[in-house]
């Protein structure tokens, strides 16, 4: 005759080989012949957890702290469920205590501090990263998560210093190599992080982020055509991925294959209609080929679905800008900055439709508000000098070219426009040292 430990082992052999429903049989007559068995308790919750039943599977982890209140791995286990049903804060009640019956319980803090990541909570994160990693130092998982969790404060070079460890003990932990690729990509560092998403890609070559992640640093590093291969090869991948078409249509974009570009946003926005970068960049490849009224219907989509997305608003103003309609491009650029009053562009790309519209005064404001901002913002220095010639006053017009200059000692056309003030003012040496500076970058080829 079978006792209960009969049973159970039954059980556990039908969970081995993922016989879930009978294991669930076994584990409930097991029970039914000990109604404290603690051990059939906790393995049918195993098994309800692994069916995706939560609820049930806390249920019979508080069956086991019924019986035995002092076990570590019941409050983990529970607290584990808690966490895929989203209930961060009976999580977190449950990993502490795990971690206060078990000072060295590795998996539960490194739970925690998932849970603290996830929540913004770097530092707690990482001093629960290094419990895990002190309980249990030979987990790479947990100097993958403290490496994330340094990168996130800024601290890429002891973030890469925890990838390496994690991959010195499993070489090809896919998930250590991506996230040292994107330090090195924050880093500016585009040829390792390159080399760092190859290596993932040959762990696994379905690994469609991968590829994604790779194309970004090509794309950052200039290699245009490299990252369209890359999120060609993602969206075979995965074809419904509508970031990476509209990814890839940047890249075309960047490559001026412009009806391309159009093509990768069309189907961005057909998979992801509320897709508001997808539209951003759909105008201004509309724009680019002459259909200002089309750029305009994207601009305003994208404004409609993210009512603070400066970008669309930034470009919908060009557009305006360029068409004339003066008004309305100021309005955009007033927006801009009620959203983003720091936005200097914004002030010295409103002060231009100023000083279209003649409205001196309101110029010379948005030029000067940008270069408070933006001390080193050489456009906006001599735009303000364009409107002081404007004014007639020519002393602060040289002042303000003479500073574009010292920003970007290669701008010709300060120089050039400095050189012809110069010639009016009587200055012969000064001018004629700037149009012979001029004339030079002419003759080999600088702007």
């Amino acid at each position: 005759m079978f006792d209960e430990t009969d049973v159970f082992h039954r059980g556990v052999a039908l969970q081995e080989k993922k016989k879930y429903d009978e294991a669930i049989l076994a584990f409930n007559n097991a029970i039914k012949l000990n109604p404290k068995y603690i051990e059939a308790y906790y393995s049918r919750g195993n098994v309800y957890e692994a069916k995706g039943q939560h609820e049930t599977a806390i249920e019979n982890y508080n069956e086991v702290l019924r019986f035995a209140p002092n076990e570590p791995v019941a409050y983990y286990n529970r607290g584990t469920a808690h966490l895929k049903m989203g209930e961060a804060a009976e999580a977190f009640a449950d990993y502490d205590e795990a971690i206060r019956l078990d000072p060295e319980y590795a998996k539960a803090y490194y739970n925690r501090a998932v849970l603290h990541f996830k929540r913004g909570e770097i530092d707690q994160a990482i001093t629960d990263y290094d419990g895990a990693i002190c309980s249990d130092p030979k987990d790479p998982d947990a100097y993958v998560g403290r490496g994330l969790a340094r990168c996130a404060r800024g601290d890429f070079d002891a973030g890469i210093a925890d990838f390496d460890q994690a991959i010195q003990l499993e070489t090809n932990h896919a998930e250590a190599h991506g996230n040292r690729g994107n330090a090195f990509e924050k880093q500016g560092d585009y040829e390792t992080a390159v080399e760092e998403y190859s290596r993932v890609i040959e762990i696994d070559p379905k690994d469609a982020k991968a590829f994604t992640n790779r194309a970004v640093a090509y794309f950052k590093n200039g290699q245009f055509a490299k990252a369209v291969a890359d999120y060609t090869e993602a969206i075979r991948l995965n074809p419904k991925h509508a970031g990476a078409y509209c990814s890839r249509g940047i890249a075309y974009w960047k490559k001026r294959e412009t009806d391309k570009a159009i093509a990768d946003y069309d189907e961005a926005i057909r998979l992801e209609p509320k897709n508001v970068e997808a539209h951003v960049w759909r105008g201004s490849a509309r724009a680019a080929k002459g259909d200002r009224e089309g750029a305009v219907e994207d601009y305003t989509r994208a404004i409609e679905l993210d009512p603070e997305y400066t970008k669309a608003y930034y470009s919908r103003a060009q557009v305006y800008g360029a068409d004339g309609n003066l008004d309305r491009a100021i309005a955009d650029y007033s927006t801009i900055l009620q959203l983003d009053p720091d936005n200097a562009s914004a002030y010295c790309h409103r002060g231009v439709v100023y000083t279209k519209q003649k409205e001196i005064q309101k110029a010379v404001h948005d030029y000067s508000a940008a270069i408070d901002l933006d001390p080193q913002y050489a456009k906006a220095y001599y735009n303000r000098g364009l409107v002081h010639m404007i004014q007639g006053d020519l002393n602060q017009a040289v002042d303000d070219l003479s500073e574009a200059v010292r920003i970007d000692p290669n701008d010709a056309r300060a120089l050039q426009t400095r050189g012809l003030l110069y010639q009016k003012m009587g200055e012969k040496a000064k001018a004629k040292a700037d149009l012979k500076q001029v004339k030079k970058f002419t003759t080999t080829g600088k702007r």
